[in-house]
């Protein structure tokens, strides 16, 4: 069976889709808390502390075991409670991933082995892939504002912008489109990563597009001044030096274009005029026309 809390809540068991959307809400929330403290024991107040806080019901200790037990009944239809993957232990629950793949457990995992290889090696750029590969969304959507879900939400986030800079940083030279892409995904994310602005400054500079470059820096400048009042790094700054440096357009030369002398048509003979006709009509003699000047004659 695996649960799925990495965007909205879902279920399945040997590729089939479970009902979790049947489930009544507070159902839905209990089976979540249980999946962001996924193998450690929680207590029937600690559970109704989670989904109720200070709205508790008359007897909530009751409410957690209905929930419970609906829970169960609905996922695991016919299993017996000893082998729910829901576990009892004493007046608690908890989720156990002996019993259920969870894609949250998974993602840890991930972190762990990317974090034991070397920084840059083929190891460690394969399980940041897979980690981006596994969260389409930060976990429990549908209780973003809960406290319990704070934290699982932070950690998620944190890892998958290490994985969007790290793999960004390392398509630069191979890949700038990728990097791009990768940088504008962490920066939809955090608007304040300055390594994602500077990759994406990078990968655009790379690909000719300077002009876009330059527009990232702003984007950063603009977003850090805006909302926390602080100016880009100073690395920041001087990649934007080093840009604007490297891209600016050369002057035009100042010496003067050779003026061609426009064509001249190559005069029209008539046919029917011949020499003999020509030499019989000779050009006046000089002096004729106004100021003594060679007047032009029409043939």
């Amino acid at each position: 069976m695996q649960v799925r809390v990495l965007g909205r809540l879902a279920a399945a068991d040997g590729g089939i889709l479970l009902p979790v959307e049947a489930l009544p809400r507070r159902a839905r929330q209990v089976l979540s808390v249980l999946a962001a403290r996924y193998d450690r024991v929680q207590s029937k107040d600690a559970l109704a502390d989670a989904v109720w806080g200070g709205n508790l019901p008359g007897n909530h200790a009751a409410a957690v075991e209905h929930y419970v037990s609906l829970i169960r009944r609905t996922l695991q239809p016919g299993r017996p409670t000893a082998e729910s993957f829901i576990v009892t232990r004493g007046s608690g629950y908890l989720l156990t991933t002996a019993r259920v793949d969870l894609d949250l457990a998974e993602l840890r995992r991930l972190v762990r082995l990317a974090d034991s290889h070397a920084p840059g090696s083929a190891d460690r750029q394969r399980a940041r892939q897979r980690i981006l590969d596994l969260v389409t969304d930060l976990p429990f959507a549908d209780d973003e504002d809960a406290g319990w879900a704070l934290a699982p939400r932070t950690e998620v986030r944190g890892a998958v912008l290490a994985a969007l800079v790290e793999l960004g940083t390392a398509a630069l030279d191979a890949d700038p489109e990728r990097a791009l892409r990768l940088a504008r995904e962490a920066v939809e994310l955090d608007g304040y990563l300055e390594p994602a602005y500077r990759i994406a400054m990078r990968a655009a500079a790379t690909l000719g597009r300077s002009g876009e470059a330059l527009r990232w820096y702003a984007r950063c400048r603009d977003t850090l001044g805006a909302d926390l009042g602080v100016s880009p790094s100073p690395e920041t700054a001087a990649l934007r030096t080093e840009i604007r440096a490297a891209h600016r357009p050369v002057a035009a030369s100042a010496a003067p274009a050779t003026r061609q002398p426009p064509a001249v048509d190559p005069p029209t003979v008539n046919p029917s005029t011949s020499a003999g006709a020509v030499a019989a009509h000779p050009p006046p003699p000089p002096g004729r026309g106004d100021g003594g000047g060679c007047a032009a004659t029409a043939v």
